[in-house]
């Protein structure tokens, strides 16, 4: 029996040892190798401060409260600011964007109504040209684990936290080899002191081994593997490693599904700043929460975290990291945690599925996220937000109700797709009149008949031709087509009148089908298609005549593409989302850069803008001239499919571009005209955004001519007593029988009539 017994001891000391030895080598393998899995973090438009910038003082001061400035009377370091109607002053934090670092600044800005007036810097920076914040973070792409966290090296840990930590989790952290039998014994006296657990026994080692490699479960087993792996983490690695380690890793609470990891990111999570912006009650209030973050929680139990601070700061005391009247001062501040976590997550799911389509091209679901990319998008939330909060209320306004004999269905829905006009870059998505809509996304995925949008491409399809003009005369009389088959096609304007000769301006204005079907057959139907697609259609509709009334399939996003080309003079540039990429260090992987390809000529896309200004003034969407009294002249269309099924708005000024669509999911009826509907809720939107003017300045080849108010094909000569002017290319002049001035220019024009005043 005896050699039997040494036999077992000797196999249990074998696999004990063998044990030491895996435990040894998967601690040197792994803790060497620790890389977290981190997210993706998307960040929105960064706020630029220069002179003229369109942004007040409150735009400004809700964008600090959102990046967790703090309001103090007098502004003295990164991260405060101090605000009034017409001024604020603020010190930038600084950030790493992907073209360069951008330093932290004092800045003093001077606000005119809506715009930036001044902009100033301290003595040693004086007068400033622009300032850029840095960008709030709008969402994250997250991993499998659910878990998030902002690394941070041990030096940047402001040392009240690292004092802090020590105190109250591991006074001997220093000293010991990662299992302290010495604490233990002392934790155990403390808490019977106080009658409660007020300090553990596990080391800040045990801790973090815990936290990487092993579970809950209270077994005896899982107490010796811990010990064990603290042993031989302490041997391989310095304490700073340790510590540092323990910083980043350290479960300290829950956003929804996002487990917060770390110090940093806690600092985010609970007070809305910065880790080196905190203040010593607040960083012992971080300390506090390892023992149970959500026992402690400071939002839902401030009591019980306001002990748990007092605590700590007791502990600091007691050890000499702070005298006592830094003690009694920092017990006695109120919890200064911020209402709610910084808005994160699925804010803007709409505009998080452009993203992702961007970002598929280049990237694949693990590197978006573990890698810890940066990814700059370009989602203005003043626009955004804007957008969001007038959206329900305007759709709302419009909505008409079910009639009795009618079966009710899903109420009215809305998309809208707001752009630079300049750019190209998306500034804002709607995929429902509902904010932060998580289902389907009808920016992208309704795609409708777009009706009346077309015809600004039939007009551009003429003008190019450079056999018609603005002043050319169509017929707008009845007209039936004969289609393949033996099929005919007898389309009618919406009022089922008839104007008999119109010219070509006034027909895009008052949207007139008839007229329009009739210069669409001049030119032919494949060549209005052609030119859809250089202005930014990507399906190859069949060159049917209902193609010169709308019948194309669109969603807004294709629209907005499309009224993006004109609204940039006949410059294609495919919309973005996303304008670059970097590491989560600033190493630029991918810049999303703005590619133009010119689609048409700059005079004929004068000649089409100068008429679909007056779609505003003299069109169909004159009833909303007096609300944008002061942002016109603007450029824009209405556009009504048939049986009122959809109902479309489209329009630019200098600055954005912005597309409406309302419609029922079902496809039944809305009720509602282009000009009735998504009009209305356009003008909404793009009012409280102040849109600003269209400013169009004529090629050089382009002349005005005045022409009789009413069209006449032949005739003894023009009635120009209600005579207008319109804009020609020079060698493209009007009929004589419409013609009312012998000059050929408006130069000469100006002239005729200053010599009539100075004789």
């Amino acid at each position: 029996m005896g050699w039997l017994v040494r036999r077992m001891v000797l196999l249990l000391v074998a696999a004990i040892a063998i044990w030491c030895v895996w435990i040894d080598y998967k601690i040197r393998r792994d803790f060497s190798a620790l890389q977290w899995a981190l997210p993706a973090r998307l960040y929105a438009r960064p706020v630029e401060l220069y002179a003229g910038a369109h942004l007040s003082a409150a735009d400004l001061t809700d964008t600090l409260q959102r990046l967790g400035y703090r309001e103090a009377n007098q502004v003295n370091e990164p991260g405060e600011f101090n605000a009034n109607s017409s001024r604020v002053r603020l010190w930038t934090r600084g950030f790493s964007f992907w073209d360069g670092e951008e330093p932290s600044v004092y800045v003093d800005v001077d606000f005119l109504g809506r715009r930036v007036n001044s902009l100033r810097g301290n003595e040693a920076t004086g007068e400033l040209a622009l300032a850029r914040l840095e960008p709030v973070e709008i969402a994250q792409i997250n991993p499998d684990t659910g878990e998030d966290r902002l690394p941070l090296a041990l030096s940047d840990v402001p040392e009240h936290l690292v004092n802090a930590v020590i105190a109250v989790e591991d006074q001997r952290f220093y000293s010991h080899f990662g299992v302290d039998p010495i604490g233990i014994a002392r934790a155990f006296v403390t808490n019977v002191r106080a009658g409660s657990i007020v300090q553990g026994g596990s080391t800040l080692t045990q801790q973090l081994i815990k936290n990487l490699y092993l579970t809950e479960a209270q077994t005896l087993r899982r107490k010796i593997e811990e010990a064990l792996m603290a042993l031989a983490l302490e041997l391989h690695f310095s304490k700073d490693e340790i510590l540092g380690a323990y910083m980043n890793e350290i479960f300290l609470g829950q956003d929804g599904n996002r487990a917060i990891h770390g110090f940093a990111l806690a600092a985010e999570h609970y007070f809305g700043r910065q880790l080196d912006e905190l203040e010593l009650d607040e960083l012992a209030l971080l300390a506090g929460l390892p023992r149970g973050a959500s026992f402690y929680h400071p939002r839902r139990n401030p009591q019980r975290a306001t002990d748990r601070r007092n605590v700590v700061l007791t502990q600091m005391m007691n050890q000499g990291f702070i005298t006592q009247q830094q003690m009694e001062q920092a017990q006695a501040q109120e919890l200064s945690v911020s209402a709610r976590p910084t808005q994160r997550g699925s804010g803007y799911p709409a505009f998080m599925d452009l993203v992702r389509n961007d970002l598929s091209r280049d990237y694949d679901a693990d590197a978006l996220q573990t890698e810890g990319l940066r990814i700059f998008t370009t989602l203005d939330l003043r626009v955004q937000n804007t957008m969001e909060a007038a959206l329900v209320d305007a759709v709302a306004a419009v909505e008409v109700p079910d009639r009795p004999d009618r079966p009710a269905g899903d109420p009215l829905e809305a998309a809208m797709v707001i752009t630079d006009a300049s750019t190209g870059d998306i500034r804002a998505v709607a995929g429902s009149r509902r904010p932060g809509y998580t289902g389907f996304n009808r920016a992208l995925r309704a795609v409708r008949p777009i009706g009346s949008l077309v015809k600004p491409a039939v007009v551009l399809t003429a003008l190019e031709s450079g056999d018609f003009t603005l002043a050319s005369i169509l017929s707008d009389a009845p007209v039936t087509i004969a289609l393949d088959g033996g099929d005919s096609w007898s389309p009618r304007n919406y009022d089922n009148q008839m104007y008999g000769d119109v010219y070509l301006y006034d027909s895009l204005q008052r949207s007139l089908n008839l007229a329009t079907v009739d210069l669409g057959m001049q030119i032919g139907v494949a060549d209005v298609v052609e030119t859809l697609q250089e202005l930014g259609l990507k399906s190859n509709p069949p060159p049917f005549p209902s193609v010169l009334l709308g019948s194309v399939n669109m969603s807004p996003l294709d629209v907005a593409q499309m009224y993006q080309t004109l609204a940039s003079n006949g410059f294609r540039s495919p919309l973005r989302a996303v304008e670059a990429v970097t590491t989560g260090t600033g190493e630029r992987l991918a810049r999303y850069g703005i590619e133009t390809q010119q689609v048409a000529d700059p005079a004929d896309m004068f000649l089409l803008e100068w008429a679909m200004q007056g779609v505003f003034e003299r069109g169909t969407a004159r009833n909303m001239i007096n609300r944008l009294d002061n942002n016109l002249p603007l450029a824009g269309k209405t556009g009504t499919t048939n049986d009122l099924r959809d109902s479309w708005f489209a329009g630019y000024g200098s600055d954005l571009v912005g597309v409406v669509w309302l419609g029922h999911d079902d496809n039944r009826e809305t009720g509602l005209t282009g000009s009735s509907g998504a009009l209305r809720v356009w003008t909404d939107i793009m009012g409280r955004l102040d849109i600003q003017p269209r400013q169009s300045f004529a090629p050089s080849d382009i002349v005005f001519q005045r022409v009789a108010g009413q069209p006449v094909r032949s005739g003894s000569g023009p009635d120009c007593s209600n005579a207008v002017m319109l804009p020609f290319r020079a060698g493209q002049l009007p009929d004589p029988a419409t013609r009312c001035d012998n000059t050929d220019t408006l130069l000469d024009t100006l002239i005729d009539r200053v010599r009539n005043l100075n004789p």
